[in-house]
């Protein structure tokens, strides 16, 4: 991955665990060379990095970490951490500064040894399900379970499974139940991959007598809905607080949902967003409250799409966990 006129070269330095441990020295022609220690990790999560900082904090030299996968979002918090690093899949996030060295490549989703029907990412409805059927679902269970909970065959299942263990996201013994599941990096993983412009094709409309109106008009309609988004995470988290200005929501007919509720098109000023989802698991365990239904939690911080607002229903979800995820779920 080096530039051209680069070189690379393992140092005399002594290390502290031959095995994870390495000195290596990068030159580039006309610049006084970068000795740097590289650490070998088998697979690294989100809940490793601060250890893994400290860890490095005492080395004086730029710090690289190697590993067979590594997720976008491993790479920019070890970055944040100002450690570099690259995987077998052939993403790297690497700078030094001192010999004009920015490496940045995103790797091509598949490992050396990957086959040709290996998952490369959580994008498509079927990964979708499976990733938020993890999310959604507490551990453990079988991968039979996962995959009758999340409506896909089980081969479906068996390569997210294989894809996200590879990155770390996933414990699972060999042939075992699935033990563990970072369902945070989980959802953050499938809001990136799968942006919610993916999940169906959305309208804008205006509603004139705004979304208190709507809401309430909404409930008492009996209309198959559910809401989604900054509304619905609003409801969620903070029941009490004034609701969002624009309320966006799942809906199978939208021409219906139009001439039902008096909604105008609009480009600008519009207060409604209606979705006709791609695949119709998106009503898939909602949950309904005086009449108005919404996305399962999981749906509704995916549709939120990636920032503050999004971290912030993670935060709640995390808090809540005993709440929206029990131990027992029924598909």
């Amino acid at each position: 991955m080096l530039p051209t006129g680069y070189t690379l070269a393992r140092s005399s330095l002594k290390q502290e665990d031959a095995k994870t441990e390495a000195w290596i020295v990068i030159r580039r022609p006309g610049s006084r060379p970068v000795t740097c220690l590289v650490l070998a990790r088998r697979r690294i999560e989100a809940r490793d990095v601060g250890a893994l900082a400290q860890h490095t904090a005492r080395s004086r030299s730029p710090v690289l970490v190697v590993s067979r996968s590594l997720s976008p979002e491993i790479r920019k918090r070890l970055r944040g951490f100002g450690i570099g690093c690259w995987d077998l899949f052939g993403g790297a996030l690497i700078e030094l500064p001192d010999i004009d060295l920015n490496l940045r490549r995103e790797g091509t989703g598949s490992s050396p040894r990957g086959g040709e029907r290996a998952l490369r990412s959580l994008a498509g409805e079927m990964a979708g399900r499976v990733a938020r059927a993890l999310v959604d679902l507490r551990p453990p269970y079988a991968l039979g379970e996962l995959a009758e909970f999340a409506r896909v065959e089980t081969s479906c299942a068996s390569r997210v499974l294989a894809f996200l263990t590879e990155i770390g996201l996933i414990e699972r013994p060999p042939r075992g139940k699935i033990a563990h599941v970072n369902w945070q990096e989980i959802l953050r993983l499938w809001a990136q991959d799968a942006p919610a412009s993916e999940r169906g094709q959305p309208s804008t409309f205006l509603y004139a007598r705004g979304i208190p109106d709507f809401l309430t008009r909404l409930a008492k309609s009996g209309f198959l809905h559910a809401l989604t988004g900054a509304s619905a995470f609003a409801r969620l988290a903070h029941p009490n607080a004034p609701l969002p200005d624009t309320a966006a929501l799942y809906v199978d007919d939208v021409n219906a949902a139009m001439a039902q509720f008096d909604l105008h098109p609009a480009d600008e000023g519009d207060n409604v967003v209606l979705i006709k989802p791609a695949d119709r698991s998106a009503f898939a365990r909602s949950s309904e409250n005086a009449g108005l239904r919404q996305v399962s939690p999981s749906l509704v911080a995916a549709d939120l799409g990636e920032g503050a607002t999004f971290e912030a229903a993670i935060a709640w979800m995390t808090k809540h966990e005993s709440v929206w995820r029990p131990t027992h779920v029924t598909a």
